[in-house]
């Protein structure tokens, strides 16, 4: 328990944290809150993922997939925005609304997204699973972008230099770089495992989502591209 609960977050937050210092506008308490913020957010986000497993009056939709800690990190990442959203005012990015200019670059980086996967999964076989697909088209998008293209990266836009073009932006790195360390290291049972090709792959996707994010000013287009992302894979590989 202690692995999953604590271990995992805290060795991501290690790898962050320097970089975290290192692109920070300026040492101000205000700033310093930010950061603060960011981690807390991130730890009880990783709570809320895999509490489920530990407390067993918490698993209530079982199934194969993580039903119940996507929708408990839903409710973290909602309640997060509302507890933080005055640190970031100027990086909200929960809204319909869509900047016009940066629109269409946001739009070709979505196709990336959802086609490079969706061409790839061609070149695999999996059995049909309605559960599987059901999942795959509303949970990891709504949890994930939330919390890390929502209030993550609006935390760190606010508190991170950023005088060069989207592409470079520093916040997006490093939210990338966390989003690539969640789906890539683990640690159980004392034994620690990372997937490099893991990493580099969900790295560079959350990447193009959080281009997007900055390119629109809203989650609104990352969450669609990346429940899609993860749909048309599975798809494309059941039949």
């Amino acid at each position: 328990m202690a692995d999953l609960l604590i271990i995992n977050p805290l060795l991501n937050i290690a790898v962050i944290l320097p970089l975290l210092l290192l692109f920070m506008k300026e040492r101000t308490r205000e700033n310093n809150f930010r950061i603060f913020s960011v981690i807390l957010c991130y730890f009880i986000c990783n709570l809320a993922l895999t509490v489920q497993f530990h407390v067993d009056f918490l698993n209530i939709i079982g199934g194969k997939w993580n039903w119940d800690g996507k929708i408990y990190g839903i409710i973290w990442g909602i309640a997060a925005y509302f507890i933080f959203r005055y640190q970031f005012s100027e990086n909200n990015f929960f809204t319909f609304r869509q900047n016009k200019e940066g629109l269409k670059s946001a739009i070709w980086a979505a196709v990336l997204v959802i086609g490079i996967p969706t061409l790839l999964g061609a070149l695999n076989t999996k059995e049909f699973n309605l559960e599987t697909l059901l999942f795959q088209i509303t949970m990891p998008g709504l949890d994930e972008e939330i919390m890390f293209r929502g209030v993550l990266l609006g935390l760190m836009c606010s508190c991170l230099r950023n005088d060069g073009p989207t592409w470079k932006n520093p916040a997006n790195l490093i939210t990338s770089i966390l989003f690539g360390l969640v789906h890539a290291l683990n640690v159980d049972g004392g034994s620690v495992s990372f997937s490099v090709s893991s990493f580099i792959w969900t790295g560079m996707i959350g990447y193009g989502l959080g281009y997007m994010t900055l390119k629109t000013r809203s989650i609104l287009l990352a969450i669609v591209a990346h429940n899609l992302c993860n749909f048309l894979q599975n798809v494309v590989a059941m039949f």
